[in-house]
């Protein structure tokens, strides 16, 4: 009891948010902004179209673990349930079985709706970098690192980190060299506003799947995947059968997670109880 009083009275630690933070804004900005450097643009374009698509993604991830590695030298001898956070990775075999398998399984209602229109595009780029990718790479990025970081280490209240970072994963899906015709501010619409939801989602799962990151990853790459094999609008419910799939898809996995509880008790929402199932 004193150590969990002791943990809330410290407060937010905004050194390490501020380093945090920096890392995420890296890894969004720098690669949008390269790409505005014709000679740059010009050297990738001539590059394989796999080479392409994992260039940014790769750089994201070696980011990270260098963030990773700064935040956890940053943090240590101050809390020693932290020093060696694994980001929601390490949950064990069993742990991280259950969460791809419910995962996938929760994404199922947007499959069936796919089979059911006309169109079926199963393309490496759609499995590998519409799906796989993201669903990995954005998980790790953005919930694990942005997310549960500022949590577990910095001790940022959760619901506020929710929002915060939801808004931020909405915001990285803005193209700074859009297309003719569009402008960036002119993005920001309902499609970017359903990405952040998306983003308040994944967090609040991999906070009550007690940091169980497998499970955000497997859901976020199936529903990738089943959106961009099928055209789903292109089928007799329309754009409300699109939207209703997803709708079921998220209710499942809530009802996994939070009604029957597959994965436990979830964590409490004080800080002293974020660090149940870090590196078990």
């Amino acid at each position: 009891m004193s150590n969990d009083t002791e943990r809330d009275k410290q407060g937010v630690r905004w050194g390490v948010v501020c380093l945090i933070s920096a890392i995420v804004l890296i890894g969004i900005l720098l690669p949008k902004l390269m790409l505005m450097i014709d000679g740059y643009r010009s050297v990738v374009r001539s590059w394989s179209i796999d080479l392409q698509y994992l260039v940014h993604p790769t750089f994201r991830m070696l980011l990270v673990a260098v963030g990773w590695a700064l935040v956890m030298r940053l943090n240590r001898g101050r809390d020693s349930a932290t020093c060696s956070a694994s980001m929601g990775l390490r949950v064990g075999w069993g742990a991280a079985f259950k969460g791809v398998l419910i995962g996938i399984a929760c994404s199922l209602p947007m499959l069936a709706l796919g089979l059911a229109s006309d169109s079926f595009i199963p393309t490496r780029y759609e499995i590998m970098h519409g799906a796989i990718s993201p669903g990995v790479t954005e998980e790790i990025l953005f919930r694990a690192f942005f997310f549960g970081l500022l949590v577990q280490v910095a001790r940022c209240p959760i619901w506020t980190t929710v929002i915060v970072t939801g808004v931020v994963f909405g915001l990285a899906h803005v193209d700074l060299t859009p297309d003719e015709g569009q402008t960036i501010i002119g993005q920001i619409g309902p499609w970017i506003a359903m990405i952040g939801l998306g983003g308040f989602m994944y967090a609040w799962l991999y906070w009550e799947s007690r940091w169980n990151l497998w499970l955000v990853i497997a859901l976020h790459a199936g529903m990738n995947l089943w959106w961009g094999m099928f055209d789903l609008m292109q089928t007799p419910l329309g754009s409300w059968g699109a939207t209703g799939a997803r709708i079921v898809s998220v209710g499942l996995v809530v009802l996994f997670v939070v009604g029957l509880r597959v994965f436990g008790t979830g964590p409490g929402a004080t800080i002293s109880h974020e660090y149940t199932t870090i590196d078990t």
